[in-house]
């Protein structure tokens, strides 16, 4: 041969147009070159393949038996499996795939792994890979890099994350009801499925299958409202740049999927709260529902609170002394502090619900052992529906509504209870510090009118 390498580049000789290769036998040995297999084959560029230094000597590559035998010992030392690859083992038993080799006339070391969660088979095959790097120029650090760059670049990009992103970008603007909602429909229908799915990779029809088995529970509602959810974070993907489509957004014709017509429900009926007060009334082997319910029912119905606003009520925003329930901004859909009147029946309901449920101040009034520590979205309206009243909590509000006006009582006073958004900038500005003290009666005289003891309006200051 005119010319020859060292076995450790993995081409043993090159004459001309002829590449001559060795080969290991079943036994892990490498024997002298097998000429049958030699042919003409125009040579384009060297073509390294693995070949052990110990390839000369006669002498036998690693095996797994010798990998774990090998004892540490006082110094590092190495245990060599020819063509750059080895295995370091540290005096405090630690081993370690390494490959060694020369790009641009300088001799670097690259990771394989650790041993034994990275196995001799494994360690050549990686071994094999930075090789072929090696050939084409490439240094296979710099490839590692970039792939582990790709690779936190395609989490990123994962609907998990721009879910996330979305929520964190959203979650300012939101009510506490509403971020609250979001983060279950995600949660329960949507990231167990497509969490880690990159999310131009979603198409219509999985996306589809998802919703449906859903739909198919008998929780249209839900999987209508996680369709909605999942077009709003494709639609938020496309705005950052880090989507191209929104299969969701083209289902919202699905029949599946499409929402149904709006439907009202009904104020609860006059002639049925005397009902609703003697089944919240109760008690022993006759209660229908636990205490925390109970009493958010009462609370709907004595203050006109939106059941979002109920539900997260804290015990530090109860004041027994002063009878008031300061109510943050963040559960209230106008955004804003409301401050609430609270009648003595309801006082009276707080306080038969306090020694069970309050530990401090942060404590959940209406606590449940659900997720968010307090009573479920749908706690009240299925509360409402199991006591025979085919209403929502919504229904109250409408209540209190027609009773008041039936009664007289002003409208300013009523809107102001309810926290009704005023249209009119000048008017609300005028409207937000008044009927403290207005409203108290009033929601008291409410109280009692639901009880039976007031039959006829005590008119307070007509509206001129």
């Amino acid at each position: 041969m005119a010319e020859r390498e060292s076995a450790k580049f993995g081409v043993t000789a090159v004459h001309q147009d002829i590449i001559i290769c060795f080969k290991p036998n079943k036994n892990g040995y490498f024997t002298l070159p097998d000429f049958t297999g030699v042919h003409q084959h125009p040579v384009a560029k060297w073509v390294p393949i693995r070949v052990p230094e110990q390839l000369m000597a006669g002498q036998k590559l690693l095996t797994e038996v010798r990998c774990k035998a090998a004892k540490p010992q006082d110094k590092i030392f190495y245990l060599n499996d020819g063509g750059g690859l080895r295995l370091r083992i540290r005096p405090n038993g630690s081993r370690h795939w390494l490959y060694r080799f020369r790009i641009s006339d300088k001799e670097k070391t690259t990771s394989l792994g650790t041993y034994p969660q990275i196995s001799l088979q494994v360690a050549r095959a990686r071994a094999d890979e930075a090789r072929g790097n090696v050939a084409e120029g490439l240094d296979p650090v710099l490839v590692k890099r970039v792939s582990r760059t790709r690779q936190v670049a395609a989490g990123e990009q994962s609907f998990g994350a721009i879910a996330k992103s979305w929520m964190d970008h959203n979650r300012d603007e939101w009510s506490g009801h509403h971020s609250e909602r979001n983060e279950g429909l995600l949660r329960r229908y949507l990231l167990p499925d497509l969490g880690k799915m990159p999310i131009d990779s979603v198409e219509e029809a999985f996306l589809f299958s998802v919703l449906k088995r859903v739909y198919d529970k008998g929780t249209k509602e839900s999987a209508r409202r996680a369709r909605a959810v999942a077009a709003q974070i494709f639609s938020y993907g496309r705005a950052t740049h880090r989507c191209t489509i929104n299969p969701a957004r083209d289902m919202a014709d699905n029949p599946y999927f499409k929402k149904p017509p709006v439907k009202h429900f009904t104020a609860m009926r006059q002639e049925d709260v005397p009902k609703l007060i003697a089944q919240l009334s109760e008690r022993g082997e006759k209660q229908q529902l636990n205490l925390p319910t109970v009493c958010g029912l009462l609370m709907a119905l004595y203050t006109g609170l939106r059941d979002t606003a109920i539900r997260g009520a804290q015990w530090k925003e109860i004041d027994f002394e002063s009878e008031t329930w300061v109510v943050p901004g963040v559960r209230m859909k106008s955004g804003r502090e409301h401050l609430i009147p609270l009648p003595k029946q309801a006082v009276s309901a707080l306080k038969e619900l306090e020694p069970l449920t309050c530990r401090d101040g942060d404590s959940f009034v209406f606590a449940s052992y659900g997720r968010s520590g307090f009573l479920a979205e749908n706690t009240l309206r299925l509360a409402l529906h199991r006591l025979g009243h085919e209403v929502t909590v919504h229904g109250m509000r409408s209540l209190i509504t027609d009773v008041l006006n039936e009664n007289e009582f002003n409208s300013d006073w009523i809107e102001k209870q309810l926290d009704h958004q005023e249209r009119n900038q000048v008017r609300a500005a005028y409207l937000r510090t008044r009927f403290f003290e207005q409203r108290r009666t009033m929601m008291q005289w409410f109280a009692d009118w639901c009880e039976g003891t007031k039959q006829d309006a005590v008119v307070l200051q007509l509206r001129s």
